[in-house]
This record gives C-alpha cells, sequence and structure tokens, in this order.
C-alpha cells in the first residue's frame, strides 16, 4: 500500500506507526521548536497574522529570522512556493528587488576587514524596515524567541553583495580565482566576527543559527570533479606551520585532479581500479588527506571565536550549530574528519538537517550517481549504495534500494539513525535539534520542484526525531516553501509530545 504525494507523483510507502515516549524523553513543552523563515515572508503576509499562525497552529515558539540573504533566496521558482497561506499568492522571488541585509550594521564595528555589507537601497523593497525591531514585540507577546540565521554567502551573490568580497576568494591548485571566501583569510574572518558581534550589540537577539554549507577540497574533487581549493597565501602559511609542505599538497592535489578527469573522460587505462589508484596518490602525498583535515579546522576555528564574541556580548544568547545535509548525512571525510562531540565546545545546540523526505533523490543523483562516475566507477550504482549504507551505519529499515530512491521517502527510520547518532555524540553536554524537512523543494533536471509532505509520515518523522533523543526541532527548510497543512501537521505532531 503507498500514498500518493502531490507535486510530483510520488508513491510514498506507509511506515509502521510510531507512538511518541512521553516519559524520560529529553522533549518538553518548554523544549525549542523553531522554524526557519526569510523577513520577506513576514512583511508579505503581516507579522502578527503570522506568528498567531505559527504559535497556535504549528507550535512554534522560536523564530530563525534571516539576517542577510546572500545564499540566493532569488533562485527559488514560483512553483516552490507555498500557495495556501492566508489565501495569498506567491510572488515571483525573481523579479522582486529584496535586500541582501537586513539589519542596520555599524561601520566602527568592520575596523579589522575592508569587506563591508550593502546597505539596503532606496527601491528595494521594505528599504526601511528593521526586522529584527519590528518583530521583537509581537513575538514577546506570544512567548516567542528570536535568532538570527545566517548561512555564507553564494560565490555569485557574495561577489554581488559584499564590497571586497572577490579578495577574500579561495585559489585554486594552478593558482586561479576559485569559488567562494577563504576561511583562512583573515579579512574574512574579521568580517564574520564583526557581523555577529555587531548584530548581538545593536538587537536583543535570543540566539544565532549559523553553519557553513561546504565541505573539503577531497570531497569536491574525488565525489564532484571540482578543482580543488583553497591553495592561498594563507592555507599555504597554516599548513607550512602545522608541517605541512604546501608545494607537495599542491602537486598531490593537481595530480589527483588530472587523474579523476580522466576517469570522467573514460579514458583511465590503468590495472587498478580507481579506488586503489586513488589510494595510491593518498599515500605517495599524504599532503592531501592532512590539506583536507586543515580546511575543516579552519571553519572550526570560525565556529569556535563566533561563539565566543556572541557569548561576550551577550552571555545568555544561544548559539546553534547548522549542520547541512552533506555534512549530516553524507560526506565521509567530513564525518571522518569533525566528530559532533567536538562541536559542543562552540554551541548551545547542534541541528544537524535530517530531510526525509528529499533525501531519497538527493542520494541517489547527488551522491551515488557522482559517485559511480568517478571514485567507485569501477562499481554498480546498486554496489555503491550499499557500500554506503554500510559507511553510514543505517539500520536495515532506513535502507532503500536504488530503484526506489527516486520515488520514495527515505522514511522515519533514517530520521531516527542520524539523530542517535548525534545524540550519542555530545553524550547529554548540549542539546540536539532535529532539523525536520517540511516540503523540501527537490532538483530535477527540469529545475526545482516542489516535493510535497505526507502529513502522516512527516508526524511519524518527528516522533522518530525525538525517541532519538532531540531534545528540540526545527522546521525546515524555509517557511515560504512549507504548506499550512504541512505546518499543522508538524503542530499536531509536537503536541502529541507533551
Amino acid at each position: 500500500m503507498a500514498l500518493s504525494s502531490a507535486g510530483i507523483g510520488l508513491s510514498i510507502p506507509v511506515f509502521p506507526e510510531v507512538i511518541p515516549a512521553k516519559n524520560g524523553s529529553r522533549f518538553t513543552a518548554d523544549s525549542m521548536v523553531g522554524i526557519q523563515m526569510a523577513a520577506h515572508s513576514l512583511y508579505d503576509e503581516g507579522i502578527e497574522r503570522t506568528l498567531d499562525f505559527l504559535n497556535k497552529d504549528a507550535a512554534i515558539n522560536t523564530l530563525m529570522i534571516y539576517s542577510h540573504t546572500y545564499y540566493g533566496i532569488d533562485k527559488k521558482p514560483m512553483q516552490v512556493l507555498a500557495r495556501d497561506h492566508f489565501g495569498l499568492i506567491p510572488k515571483n522571488l525573481a523579479n522582486r528587488k529584496l535586500p541582501y541585509v537586513w539589519v542596520r550594521h555599524h561601520e566602527p564595528a568592520f575596523k579589522d576587514t575592508t569587506l563591508r555589507h550593502a546597505p539596503p537601497q532606496e527601491g528595494m523593497e521594505f528599504f526601511k524596515q528593521d526586522i529584527f525591531k519590528d518583530i521583537a514585540a509581537p513575538a514577546r507577546q506570544r512567548n516567542m524567541q528570536v535568532y538570527a540565521r545566517m548561512l555564507e554567502a553564494g560565490d555569485s551573490r557574495g561577489s554581488d553583495g559584499i564590497k571586497n568580497y572577490d579578495k577574500v576568494k579561495t585559489v585554486t591548485v594552478y593558482g586561479k580565482v576559485g569559488k567562494g571566501a577563504c576561511w583562512n583569510h583573515p579579512e574574512y574572518r574579521q568580517w564574520i566576527y564583526a557581523t555577529m558581534q555587531d548584530m548581538f550589540e545593536t538587537y536583543e537577539l535570543d540566539g544565532l543559527q549559523y553553519g557553513a554549507e561546504r565541505t573539503g577540497p577531497l570531497s569536491n574533487l574525488v565525489f564532484k570533479g571540482e578543482v580543488p581549493t583553497c591553495f592561498c597565501e594563507h592555507c599555504r602559511r597554516r599548513n607550512q606551520q602545522k608541517g605541512i609542505d604546501p608545494d607537495r599538497a599542491t602537486e598531490g592535489y593537481r595530480l589527483l585532479y588530472e587523474y579523476i578527469k580522466k576517469v570522467e573522460a573514460g579514458k583511465d587505462d590503468s590495472a587498478d581500479t580507481v579506488i586503489v589508484n586513488v589510494f595510491k596518490f593518498m599515500q605517495r602525498y599524504p599532503e592531501i588527506l592532512s590539506w583536507n583535515y586543515q580546511w575543516f579546522r579552519a571553519d572550526e576555528e570560525i565556529q569556535q571565536e563566533m561563539f565566543n564574541r556572541v557569548k561576550r556580548v551577550r552571555a545568555q544568547a544561544k548559539v546553534v550549530r547548522h549542520i547541512d545535509h552533506q555534512r549530516s548525512s553524507w560526506d565521509i571525510f567530513y564525518r571522518s574528519a569533525v566528530d559532533y562531540s567536538e562541536m559542543t565546545a562552540s554551541a548551545d545546540y547542534i541541528k544537524p538537517i535530517v530531510y526525509h523526505d528529499v533525501y531519497g533523490p538527493r542520494l541517489r543523483h547527488w551522491v551515488i550517481e557522482e559517485w559511480n562516475k568517478r571514485i567507485f566507477r569501477d562499481m554498480t550504482e546498486e554496489q555503491v549504495l550499499d557500500m554506503f549504507y554500510a559507511w553510514m551505519g543505517y539500520s536495515k529499515s532506513s535502507r532503500v534500494a536504488l530503484d526506489r530512491l527516486d520515488t520514495e521517502s527515505m522514511g522515519p527510520s533514517y530520521v531516527f539513525d542520524e539523530i542517535s547518532r548525534c545524540v550519542k555524540a555530545v553524550n547529554g553536554k548540549i542539546p540536539v535539534i532535529a532539523g525536520i524537512g517540511i516540503d523540501v523543494l527537490r532538483h530535477s533536471p527540469a529545475g526545482m520542484m516542489p516535493q510535497l509532505s505526507d502529513p502522516e509520515i512527516l508526524k511519524q518523522a518527528v516522533f522518530k526525531a525525538i525517541e532519538a533523543g532531540a531534545g528540540g526541532l526545527l522546521a525546515s527548510r524555509e517557511y515560504d516553501e512549507m504548506r499550512h497543512s504541512s505546518l499543522r501537521a508538524f503542530g499536531q505532531a509536537v503536541r502529541q509530545l507533551y
């Protein structure tokens, strides 16, 4: 028996019902139940009635509102926006002039960097509005907390919206300008720190959610075929100080990249399999792994200093560490380099993404197909998937067959597995907040398409997260994509947990 999910005609299996256990649960009526949203949604739909709906119908007590939207909000097409919000017709984001910056920054805060945010300009929608001032009283009246949420700037959005951004971009193994900012560039670090400190000195925020949605050069190379970065002067200096030879690292990555390009082109005529040859490079050039590890260490240092800065300004403010989908669920190099346990020193909460609905097609097309083109070219896709499940420690009930990944949800068992792993790793030091996917769009050859959540399976995902030990929940990705009907189902599940 299957349930049909609207949007792309998915066939979704019926999972055994999970009854939420209340005794001994880390989840209480006071636990965080948040939602991620952009400021324009609140202004479009009205702050008062939107908060009333979220609080009463969706059981939301925490608002995580984007302070900056460099991540590319205008890329979302009309078809993925929810159409049941108070009878309103969504506006086409591509045709709107929305600001990148929704807060008021102060020049003295940025004295240690030449990077600058572009303030809202006259002619932009809501350019006079100040979201965290506008939301403060309505949120307090409803006992709702307000957090700022910020993602790293996408490559083109950074160049468009941040003055001098191009000077902090990564450098490729060939010495050319790469994508995104370098985590070791001192001006980029100071810009991030100043941004956070300035916000908390200006607004009475309850907390911050931040996390980079990037992985390392080794994953980008062997899994995606991307040219390795970063090899700028700052990365070279850092690694040199750690006893890692920058020239050998550069040579190793360059040779491995050129080999992977041969594999992609079907021109690898070596006697051994691709994975054996990749291991040869790693052993002949141990600097490859060391360089990758130091990239992740730089990210951890940024997270720690950001945490420290926020706490110095407002000790009671909470910092939520956002762990994006690739980091939480499929990047083996990230998983083996950065443990959840060490994140407890730089966060009050950890929020791993566990998008059960969209993970099926993501796993099929973003992971298995891409791995099979390169590092695991000598295996079938079925073999790659079986190996992946074993590597990641997924339970039998979480494992969906290859030919069903595109048409079925990964299911609540996947949520349980990943949240359990995180909870076990943090060992009670800080709460784990499960990032539950609600109507998360999927990427297809035709572009972004809606993938609507089945309400009963959504409820089971909530229950499984709490059963696994989550101390809170976060409705994700973004409010403007979530149908109110789905948010009501989410709220019903939450209230069954009290």
